[in-house]
């Protein structure tokens, strides 16, 4: 959340200008949205609310996807012919 904070600080025009959309795995939004939280975290709530940030959770991969990443990004090696003297 704060690293959240300190990047809307920096990059204060595109967060003003754009939709940001954070994917994670960790209940952000649900953190910033409760009631009952500190103080710390109702600050940063209150200060990332002026801009327009939706909190996703991030996908799955498919295991179809995982087995044919593992064969496109694998190198395949050429046997070294043997050579007779």
């Amino acid at each position: 959340m704060y690293a959240i904070l300190v990047t809307s600080c920096k990059l204060r025009h595109y967060f003003e200008y754009y939709k940001i959309a954070v994917v994670t795995e960790f209940p952000l939004g649900d953190i910033l949205l409760n009631k009952e939280a500190n103080g710390r975290i109702i600050k940063w709530a209150i200060e990332l609310d002026t801009y327009s940030i939706k909190f996703r959770s991030r996908p799955t991969i498919k295991s179809q996807a995982l087995a044919d990443f593992v064969p496109e990004w694998t190198e395949i090696q050429e046997p070294i012919p043997a050579t007779c003297p």
